[in-house]
């Protein structure tokens, strides 16, 4: 299996402690700024999007989302308005390089670049600590099929990513 993305948002919904709207220029066009970095990028509301800026509801339940992550329920997902014109770091980010799913299919767990386990799934967890950390695979792709093949064994599918 390789990546898809499934237009869920989480990748945004802490950005809005990233990225600051530093400038409202009109025409749909802003400054952003990554409060990190002190980087900078011109923006633009993607044409076939300015209808969505005005709903902020996204943020009753997301109140940390990036300022241009927006309810799309015309097409039952969310998205970035800006997309076209997204940042880079937004451009490069890359959700997970392995995501974990439990035996009926919900995320159980990702892997990162830096072969770090985020998981609430305490058998996961407890797979990862007591057979996976010993795995001493200098190869990225030979460490990840090594992962894969304990994690099936316990029942659980990976997804790769597109690193």
């Amino acid at each position: 299996m390789t990546f898809r993305c499934r237009i869920c948002g989480e990748c945004c919904s802490h950005l809005g402690l990233v990225h600051t709207i530093r400038e409202e220029y009109g025409n749909h066009e802003y400054l952003l700024e990554n409060r990190y970095t002190g980087d900078v990028t011109r923006v633009r509301i993607d044409p076939d999007k300015t209808h969505l800026i005005k709903d902020r509801s996204i943020f009753r339940k997301e109140p940390e989302a990036c300022p241009f992550l927006r309810d799309d329920p015309g097409n039952h997902r969310v998205c970035c308005i800006v997309h076209s014109t997204r940042p880079d770091i937004c451009r490069e980010f890359q959700c997970w390089r392995l995501l974990i799913l439990d035996g009926q299919g919900n995320p159980a767990g990702r892997v990162m670049g830096t072969r770090h386990l985020s998981s609430d799934d305490p058998v996961l967890s407890g797979i990862w600590e007591e057979r996976i950390g010993e795995i001493a695979e200098p190869d990225d792709a030979s460490w990840d099929h090594r992962v894969e093949q304990v994690l099936a064994e316990a029942g659980y599918t990976v997804v790769r990513g597109d690193s």
